[in-house]
């Protein structure tokens, strides 16, 4: 009879060891590029292409520009703000906020600030934050970095849900 709880006990335990090496754990979930790999990917610059709102609704940031074929200004889809993600010889980080033009130039920002971006590894996932990117003491912005490559970069506002979608500039 001993003999049989023994056996039963130990197919249990044996069982719920194979169970819990087949469960993922909170490691496994958010599973992806660490810090430093992100770091490197975020250098650069950013084209701004378009945020998903509420779950779904595709929003465009637009414009007026001047059409010279018609002579007159009309609305359009605006993916002409760069976001430039730097890191300068001393490590530090530079965040701004830059316009292209037709030709291909970058205007500095309207406001003309540059703040700074710095990466955290979270229990969920790594996020970005932003200081001073609008202007001297705005709030700083944090954003979860749900994908990023070579071509592309996708935020997530943490409060929100909303999404937001960058190509990198050529």
């Amino acid at each position: 009879m001993n003999k049989i709880i023994i056996i039963t006990i130990s197919i249990l335990l044996a069982c719920c060891s194979i169970g819990t090496a087949q469960t993922p754990t909170s490691a496994s979930l958010n599973e992806g590029k660490t810090v430093s790999e992100t770091i490197k990917l975020m250098d650069g610059q950013w084209r701004m292409m378009y945020k998903v709102i509420n779950g779904g609704t595709i929003f465009y940031d637009k414009r007026y520009v001047f059409n010279t074929a018609t002579n007159s200004m009309q609305f359009t889809i605006d993916t002409m703000s760069i976001h430039t993600f730097e890191i300068d010889g001393r490590g530090r980080t530079n965040y701004a906020i830059n316009w292209e033009e037709a030709g291909g130039e970058l205007t500095v920002n309207e406001w003309d600030v540059s703040g700074s971006w710095d990466l955290k590894q979270t229990s969920s996932g790594i996020d970005l934050h932003i200081s001073n990117a609008y202007y001297d003491g705005c709030p700083t912005i944090i954003r979860r970095v749900v994908n990023i490559n070579d071509r592309q970069l996708i935020l997530q506002d943490i409060k929100t849900g909303d999404q937001y979608y960058y190509k990198r500039r050529s």
